[in-house]
């Protein structure tokens, strides 16, 4: 029964490996995968989802100037009842072409970053004078 080896081979000093590095599949492997995360890291950085949006530009708040003037579109000075009437149902009849599907009136009202309403508003005001 001694010479049976079995399936585990006792080595001796002499017959030791040295110690190897790794084979070269294994290090085209490592390389393939640091271009492929780079590549990924880049492809995040050029990407528009990952933007941050710039919020140092504080936002746009109206003048003096234009909110008296939006005001005093809104209340239709220096026109006669019988015009002012009629400015008024302009305003409310007409729709503003700046997107937000309001009528002048509201618009004027609510977007005050709108510059379309006012000058539509001029209009009919210039007109009914």
């Amino acid at each position: 029964m001694a010479d049976f080896t079995g399936p585990v081979r006792i080595v001796g000093p002499s017959a030791r490996r040295t110690a190897r590095g790794p084979g070269p599949a294994v290090v085209i492997v490592l390389v393939y995968a640091a271009i492929f995360a780079a590549a990924l890291w880049w492809l995040k950085a050029r990407s528009p989802l990952f933007q941050r949006p710039n919020t140092e530009a504080p936002p746009a708040v109206p003048t003096k100037s234009e909110v008296v003037s939006r005001s005093a579109l809104l209340s239709g000075e220096d026109l006669l009842p019988v015009a002012r009437d009629e400015y008024f149902r302009g305003l409310s009849t007409r729709c503003c072409p700046c997107g937000c599907e309001a009528n002048l009136r509201d618009c004027l009202l609510s977007e005050e970053s709108c510059a379309t309403s006012p000058e539509l508003a001029r209009e009919i005001l210039e007109q009914l004078k």
